[in-house]
């Protein structure tokens, strides 16, 4: 008679340990990566640059005329009308100017005036003295005055017109000085208009850079003059970018870009080129820009002008299979399965060649492909691989050791989530700062 051997729960749940992780099709031999699905996007390639917001309408308001300024009725963040005023500067000195050259020029209206008078009496002895010199000749003529009497009578016609020469010149320097008068009458007055500075745009006073009492100047070719202040016009900006320019070729104006703002994260605004320098800058740094500018849809929204940005400028795109860059590895065509070795995508020339690994109901298929524009962030596929299939993203020791036929699952993560895409397909790809390259439009 057979004895029976009990057996403990303890032992049942060791062997059924023992089976679950034995078994073949089991998940917990399945090995954690991160997956995501190849889809059918536009991949656009990019130049990136930083730049400066600024406002598409500014003024630098400086004075005209160099005086002491007595109001300032708008202070920063005020909003301003075109016409609107924005500082009244002590006229006084001006005033006084205008009113010496007024007086300098009516003293010599009434001086023309007089010559004028006087002129008149000149030019009647002049026609009397000319009749009498054709009488005298006549006399003369037939022997009734002496020649001394004749001569007397052409010596005062030419005195008379002489002096009648004269005062014409006087009248015409006269009215000469008068019309210089005039003309510094004009300025004068003028100058007194500029004392009262009004608001060219419609925008808002963004910097005020002086105060009542202070003595403003006028600027000169080698010194810039007062700036009081800036008005902008904050509803249209636009950003100031350095192109390097070994991309300055590819970029021309209609572009359209994605600006970020440092100061607005994760809020990009749309954008197109305006303009295109057609000469460089020279940074400090010693390198070479080329300045670009963008103007900027803010839908609405008011940014402060100054912030610092980069922008992905859009001078590319292409059409097909995108995946994350790093699902694409160089696999030795040695190494590969007898099978995929004759695949017609693999490279048989080289020693390596790019495959992906696909997963498909748990199972690793590996996968020769053809891949075309890329950058570090994601890749088209031109050969080898349809839209819809899963592939391997990572971490990068499973994409070096992943064989065909082995199982794979999704890696979860802390929380217990599963880990969704790997590595920014289908993200945007969109970068701050730093070189071209290609992103997911």
């Amino acid at each position: 008679m057979r004895k029976l051997i009990p057996i403990s729960s303890v032992s049942i749940v060791v062997v059924a340990a023992v089976a679950y992780w034995m078994w073949p099709n089991s998940d917990a031999n399945s090995i954690p990566v991160r997956q995501t699905t190849a889809k059918k996007q536009t991949l656009v390639e990019s130049v990136s640059a930083p730049g400066t917001v600024e406002p598409k309408r500014k003024v630098d308001v400086s004075a005209e005329v160099s005086a002491r300024i007595l109001e300032l009725p708008l202070r920063e963040g005020a909003v301003v009308k075109k016409g609107d005023v924005l500082v009244k500067l002590d006229g006084r000195d001006l005033t006084a100017a205008l009113t010496s050259v007024e007086a300098r020029r009516d003293g010599e209206k009434f001086r023309l005036e007089s010559e004028r008078s006087r002129i008149m009496g000149t030019r009647e002895n002049l026609a009397n003295s000319k009749a009498q010199l054709l009488r005298q000749s006549n006399l003369y003529a037939s022997g009734d005055v002496s020649k001394q009497a004749l001569s007397d009578a052409q010596t005062r016609t030419k005195d008379l017109e002489a002096q009648l020469n004269a005062a014409e010149q006087t009248l015409s320097q006269l009215q000469k000085a008068i019309d210089s008068s005039a003309a510094q009458i004009e300025q004068a007055r003028e100058a007194l208009r500029r004392t009262t500075i009004v608001s060219p745009i419609d925008g808002i006073v963004t910097l005020l850079a002086a105060e009542v009492g202070e003595l403003v100047m006028v600027g000169t070719m080698n010194n810039a003059g007062t700036r009081i202040m800036t008005v902008a016009d904050l509803g249209e900006m636009r950003l100031n970018a350095r192109v390097s320019e070994t991309d300055i070729a590819r970029i021309a104006p209609g572009v359209t870009a994605e600006v970020f703002i440092n100061a607005y994260k994760d809020q990009p605004f749309a954008g197109k080129v305006e303009e295109v320098a057609l000469s460089r800058t020279l940074e400090k740094d010693g390198t070479s820009t080329f300045k670009v500018l963008v103007s900027l849809d803010l839908k609405g929204k008011v940014i402060p002008s100054g912030l610092t940005g980069n922008v992905d400028l859009n001078v590319a795109s292409t059409d097909g299979i995108v995946v994350p860059s790093q699902a694409i590895i160089d696999r030795k065509v040695e190494e590969l399965p007898k099978a995929i070795a004759n695949d017609e995508l693999v490279q048989k020339t080289k020693s390596t060649t790019p495959i992906v690994l696909v997963v498909k109901d748990g199972i690793v298929s590996i996968r020769p492909v053809v891949s075309g524009a890329s950058n570090l962030t994601d890749t088209i596929v031109v050969k080898g691989l349809q839209e819809g299939e899963t592939v391997v993203t990572g971490p990068y020791r499973s994409l070096e050791s992943l064989k065909e036929g082995d199982r794979v699952k999704e890696e979860e993560m802390k929380d217990g989530m599963r880990m969704n895409g790997g590595g920014g397909s289908g993200g945007g790809g969109g970068r701050r700062g730093g070189g071209g390259g290609i992103r997911i439009g």
